[in-house]
């Protein structure tokens, strides 16, 4: 396939996020209050152009997630309107849907991803809809069946550095660092990049806190979250969390000291004396979390309940019986 010269008119329109035939469609927050249908098209088109300004602005910008965020049933008939028109200068169309998962969040039903399978399946000529998302499970299996699935991987360690140093300006130490707390992931490593402070830390205090022997420490860790908003940071931080443990088990698994990161192993001393198997199955217990996360549960309950099943995981036999009792309880609650 013959790869763009960046040189053009239509290379550098592409570029700049300003080519008539290739749109961008992301979630975006709910206007919220009482408007007319119209209106609310409106509002939700200016939130999605602001973006694109501020990504004009800024492209290597880290994204804040805003899980309030998402692709709207406006949004979508805003992508039929424009598929059904001819393209303006190029021999045809390309629609880029971002974290395409969220046109079935429970605050817009699944009226959004079902309006948009007839154009999947017979799109228009020329017309191309690439679909991403970090959680292509939930998408509507209807979806799937429509599409074509790639995997993007993440790029190694030294690829992410050499991009660190030459596009945002950190030295070789700090690049080096950063790539390898990132896992070759560039948006992990742009945050990274941003933050004063390990942004892990609260996750690591989290599966710290798993690992403890004192039960207290888990009930008083999750007494310490808010007990609403679980769409909001504390989803972030069930992210961050099973990313921490994913680099548990490849600490685990790895003979001698070479550990993808050092501080990691410095924070949780025991890393190594756990078996690998139970990181590995600590690791559904996040995402059965992130799940009732996304349904709006307690964020008090929902990790009272992952802690102790991850001690069950990461201290085999150590949680009491009075505790697993408490964790069934809160957790047929959610």
């Amino acid at each position: 396939m013959e790869r763009p010269c960046g040189r053009c008119r239509s290379c550098r329109l592409a570029a700049d996020l300003q080519h008539p035939d290739l749109h961008w469609f992301f979630p975006v927050p709910s206007p919220g209050g009482s408007l007319t249908p119209e209106k609310r098209r409106e509002k939700l088109e200016d939130a999605r152009l602001e973006t694109l300004a501020s990504r004009r602005e800024n492209p290597l910008q880290s994204v804040e997630s805003d899980r309030s965020a998402a692709l709207y049933l406006p949004v979508v008939e805003g992508i039929r309107s424009r598929a059904s028109r001819r393209p303006a200068m190029s021999g045809g169309t390309v629609f880029v849907i971002g974290d395409a998962e969220r046109m079935v969040p429970q605050a817009s039903s699944p009226e959004a991803a079902n309006a948009i399978l007839k154009l999947l399946e017979e799109p228009p000529p020329d017309t191309v809809f690439v679909l991403t998302s970090s959680r292509p499970g939930l998408l509507l299996p209807t979806i799937r069946s429509r599409v074509m699935s790639v995997r993007v991987t993440p790029v190694d360690d030294g690829t992410a550095a050499r991009f660190l140093e030459a596009e945002v300006g950190l030295d070789a130490a700090r690049a080096q660092d950063v790539a390898a707390r990132s896992g070759g992931r560039i948006g992990d490593a742009l945050r990274l990049a941003e933050a004063p402070d390990d942004p892990r830390s609260p996750a690591i205090r989290c599966v710290r806190a798993a690992m403890s022997e004192r039960c207290s420490d888990r009930w008083a860790l999750s007494a310490s979250f808010a007990p609403a908003g679980a769409r909001g940071g504390f989803s972030d931080l069930l992210d961050m969390v099973e990313a921490v443990l994913r680099d548990c088990i490849t600490i685990a698994v790895e003979s001698g000291d070479s550990a993808i990161d050092p501080t990691l192993v410095e924070q949780l001393p025991m890393v190594r004396s756990i078996d690998p198997k139970g990181w590995i199955a600590a690791v559904p217990h996040v995402e059965q979390a992130r799940d009732a996360a996304l349904g709006n549960g307690n964020p008090q309950a929902i990790s009272a309940v992952l802690l102790t099943r991850l001690a069950r995981e990461l201290r085999p036999g150590h949680s009491t019986g009075p505790e697993r009792r408490r964790a069934a309880r809160v957790s047929g609650a959610l």
